[in-house]
């Protein structure tokens, strides 16, 4: 169980998504729980001439973390037009460490994820370091990309293909190649939809996918639907699919 948000940026990052993010990580309520928090790790990714690297990740919570506030400071460094994805962890299988810590780079990809998939076990061509069921998905990712090329193709294969017979309690996915952000959604639980969320705010220079906010966007916001694909581009043009 997670909390993430994913931005598109034409000019300077919004640093207020990550700080929102970071209080949602210490205050955000976890169904079924009674201690609020999304404390198990973060890590944050992004593109730097077409290719992923870590701007910082660790198995601390974001808000006691000095190192979290030294991310913040290289994001600022970003050079836009470029595609960011921070992830907030609330562990529901494996423990707090960086390889069970999200986004998942994977070559060229990059995946943070949102719920639990039971008993996922695929065969991958690469080996995991951690133990979530999150990264064996990122894993999955890698070789469908190595198959189809296209990441957009990769993730309706793995969801429509590979996820459609597993019990999960949701699948909500931010990924994205450094061309474009895709955000996904679908859960189990009618009465969890509103936990398992996943909005669209187009605003003046960027577009967010987020699933929680405090601070609250600016500009335009919608709310991606049970088992749609959405794409955001370098430009900020969003497109919507429903593959569900």
């Amino acid at each position: 169980m997670c909390r993430m948000v994913g931005v598109v940026f034409t000019k300077d990052f919004p640093t207020g998504t990550l700080n929102d993010l970071r209080h949602v990580a210490e205050v955000g309520q976890v169904p079924g729980e009674e201690e609020r928090g999304h404390r198990d790790g973060w890590g944050i990714v992004s593109f730097r001439s077409g290719s992923p690297r870590y701007i910082g990740r660790s198995p601390r919570s974001m808000h006691l973390d000095p190192s979290f506030d030294s991310a913040l400071e290289d994001v600022l460094k970003l050079e836009p037009p470029t595609i960011l994805i921070a992830h907030a962890r609330a562990a529901s299988t494996g423990s707090a460490s960086i390889p069970n810590t999200h986004p998942f780079i994977v070559d060229g990809t990059v995946l943070g994820h949102n719920g639990t998939i039971k008993d996922f076990q695929p065969r991958t061509k690469r080996s995991p370091k951690g133990e979530t069921d999150s990264e064996r998905l990122a894993l999955l990712l890698g070789d469908r990309m190595d198959e189809l090329g296209a990441l957009k193709t990769a993730l309706k294969s793995v969801i429509l293909e590979d996820l459609a017979s597993k019990e999960s309690t949701a699948l909500v996915i931010l990924a994205s190649d450094g061309e474009r952000l895709y955000g996904y959604r679908d859960y189990a639980r009618e009465d969890r939809a509103d936990y398992y969320d996943l909005r669209i705010a187009k605003c003046e220079g960027y577009v967010a996918l987020f699933q929680e906010s405090f601070m609250g966007y600016c500009g335009r916001i919608s709310r991606v639907k049970k088992g749609e694909l959405v794409s955001v581009d370098l430009d900020l043009t969003v497109k919507r699919e429903m593959l569900l």
